[in-house]
């Protein structure tokens, strides 16, 4: 879920100072809920006219606005997302003008809007990376999940237009029920084109609640299913180094002495990164609707001084203290959160976890 999950060295560096010092060095602009695909699974998607109904989209000068109280703050890294965000009526203007003010930009879009316009744009003023979502392997997996047939035929040609104008492109694939018997074609996929693949089975159970908790809970897979899915696709990331590294980490693990403090915000959400949502509110991360600042009334460095201090009121959970999985476990603050508020307990993250653990073991004992 991080903007700087591939970060170099330098940007490690730049990044651990920012969150020692509060600043907010990466931000994320979702300039839109709207989306031309309307998968299953998705926690933010909206028609126009519910969008509408909420207030509309912010304007370009909202986002400019955003954007020059951040730099005064010391934003570097902004993330522009949706919904589709290359659907933003203003997305080039924002798009120039932010590049122009020196942010390194990285996107996150579903492919099928990539066009002969956008990757000259792209590469006239290159972004840090292009995020592409990946669905599934086939017409029929978009027509079943996304509702949209042709998506898949689109996103193939966006991502041959991005790869092939040497523009720095990575695939995110979220695997859910709908799309499970994928899953290898899925990776295949990424090979042929040479990117790189971001294989996630877990999804957090949430929609914005401003949709009534539509959709997540009914497609994400089960628990077991996501923690083998992810352990298959940490074997296809690390290929042959996987059987280097991964009975070390095994050996580790045996080792962990458990930790029995709370559960608190620990991550970089809220101390060094921010979210802003399309209805102009700022939050900690895209997971948590609470703490949130709208910005129309303060400034950002207003709403970013009241989201650190809603976020030093928030209560631990003591659901993890004992266990020696947390380093693999996909836990975080709003993943125990959220699993809690919907099912009483974070069990699904157990099962998950164990999950993903006795696959890896299983992976490496069939090379010995």
């Amino acid at each position: 879920m991080d903007l700087l999950d591939d970060a170099t060295k330098v940007e490690k560096r730049l990044v651990a100072k920012a969150t020692m010092a509060r600043v907010p060095i990466t931000a994320s602009f979702e300039l839109t809920p709207c989306c031309n695909l309307q998968c299953d699974m998705c926690f933010i998607s909206m028609k126009h006219a519910e969008m509408k109904a909420h207030g509309g989209l912010k304007d370009l000068d909202f986002w400019l606005r955003i954007a020059a109280e951040l730099k005064e703050m010391g934003t570097l890294f902004i993330l522009l997302t949706g919904g589709e965000p290359l659907l933003y009526p203003h997305f080039k203007e924002l798009y120039r003008s932010l590049r122009e003010m020196g942010f390194i930009l990285t996107l996150n879009t579903n492919g099928t809007c990539i066009d002969e316009e956008i990757v000259q744009l792209f590469q006239e003023n290159r972004p840090r990376r292009v995020n592409v979502t990946l669905y599934g392997a086939s017409r029929e997996t978009y027509e079943t999940l996304c509702h949209r047939a042709d998506g898949f035929d689109r996103c193939m040609n966006g991502l041959t237009l991005l790869t092939k104008s040497g523009i720095d492109t990575k695939l995110n694939v979220s695997i859910v029920k709908e799309n499970l018997h994928d899953f290898e074609e899925i990776l295949a996929i990424g090979d042929r084109f040479g990117i790189p693949s971001v294989v996630n089975g877990y999804m957090f159970p949430c929609s914005r609640s401003i949709r009534k908790q539509i959709g997540v809970i009914e497609s994400r897979l089960e628990a077991e299913d996501g923690g083998r899915i992810d352990a298959l696709a940490m074997r296809h990331t690390k290929g042959a180094g996987f059987y280097d590294t991964i009975p070390v980490m095994l050996e580790e693990l045996e080792q962990v002495v458990p930790d029995d403090r709370p559960f608190r915000l620990t991550c970089r959400a809220g101390s060094s990164s921010a979210w802003i949502t399309w209805q102009g509110v700022m939050t900690p991360c895209v997971m948590m609707e609470y703490p949130a600042v709208s910005l129309e009334q303060l400034s950002v460095r207003q709403a970013w001084n009241e989201i650190g201090r809603m976020c030093g009121l928030l209560l631990p959970h003591d659901d993890c203290k004992g266990c020696k999985l947390r380093s693999l476990c996909q836990v975080c603050y709003a993943s125990a959160m959220l699993e809690k508020q919907h099912y009483g307990t974070v069990d699904y993250l157990c099962r998950f976890t164990k999950s993903e653990l006795n696959t890896l073991k299983i992976l490496t004992d069939e090379k010995k």
